[in-house]
C-alpha cells in the first residue's frame, strides 16, 4: 500500500524513472498550444490538478527528488500553467522494490482499460452537454471544449 502525501508544485522536485523513460521514449503527444491553456481558468487548473494523483518512489540517493512510475501527460499538459505552480499535487509513494510491477501496471494495463473508454469520449461530452442545456446547467462552450480538446466544435456532436 503506498503512503499519500500532498506536496507543493512548486517544490516537486520530479523525473520520470529511468526503466519507465525507456519504455516511454517513443512515445507520441500533440504538442500543447499556448490557446489549449490560456482557455482555462485559474479554478478549473486547480479542480484538474485536485484530481491527480501522481505514483512515484523516493530518489535512491537524493531524499527530496520522486522518480516518477507512469506518464503523467495530463500533469505535465496542466504544469505549464501559471497557476499551477501555486497548487498542491498528491502523491502516491510506493516502496523501491515495486517501482517495475507499478510501471508495468500502468504503462500497459492501464491504457488498455482506458482505450475502449476514451474513443466515444467527444461523443459523451456532446451528450452531456445536450443534457446539461435541457436542465438549464451552464457548461463551457463548444467553443471552448474543442480549444482544450485541439479539435474543432463540429467535432463535439452525436
Amino acid at each position: 500500500m503506498p503512503n499519500r502525501k500532498m506536496i507543493a508544485l512548486r517544490t516537486l522536485e520530479l523525473s520520470y524513472h529511468p526503466l519507465l523513460e525507456q519504455v516511454i521514449k517513443d512515445d507520441y503527444y500533440p504538442l500543447t498550444k499556448q490557446t489549449q491553456l490560456s482557455c482555462l481558468s485559474d479554478q478549473e487548473i486547480s479542480r484538474l490538478l485536485e484530481q491527480i494523483t501522481l505514483p512515484v518512489i523516493c530518489h535512491p540517493t537524493l531524499p527530496s527528488q520522486y522518480y516518477l512510475l507512469a506518464p503523467a501527460t495530463d500533469f505535465l499538459f496542466l504544469k505549464q500553467c501559471s497557476h499551477a505552480m501555486t497548487q498542491q499535487v498528491q502523491l502516491n509513494i510506493y516502496p523501491l522494490d515495486e517501482a517495475e510491477a507499478i510501471i508495468e501496471t500502468l504503462s500497459f494495463i492501464h491504457p488498455c482499460l482506458q482505450h475502449g473508454l476514451l474513443i466515444t469520449s467527444l461523443q459523451n461530452i456532446s451528450k452531456r452537454y445536450q443534457l446539461a442545456k435541457q436542465h438549464q446547467l451552464s457548461p463551457p462552450t463548444k467553443k471552448k471544449m474543442a480549444v482544450i480538446a485541439d479539435t474543432s466544435p463540429t467535432a463535439i456532436r452525436h
